[in-house]
C-alpha cells in the first residue's frame, strides 16, 4: 500500500476513521505526525473523498 498524505489541519481523526472503515473495512492503517495523516490504504482517496470528509470534520464536534 502506497503511503497517501493528508494534512489533519481540517480532518477530524473519527470522522477519518469511519469513512476509511467505510471505504476498506479493517484494511487500513494511519498514524498522525506532526499535522499531517500518514495513511496506508488500499487505493488513495480521491478529492471528492477528501472534499467529503472535510466537509463532515466541520460538522463533528471536537469533544465528546
Amino acid at each position: 500500500m502506497e503511503p497517501q498524505i493528508l494534512t489533519n489541519r481540517y480532518i477530524n481523526n473519527l470522522v477519518l476513521t469511519r469513512l476509511l472503515t467505510s471505504l476498506f473495512g479493517s484494511d487500513f492503517e494511519f498514524e498522525v505526525e506532526d499535522e499531517n495523516f500518514i495513511l496506508r490504504i488500499p487505493r488513495q482517496l480521491t478529492e471528492d473523498e477528501i472534499n467529503q470528509l472535510q466537509k463532515d470534520s466541520k460538522q463533528q464536534p471536537t469533544t465528546v
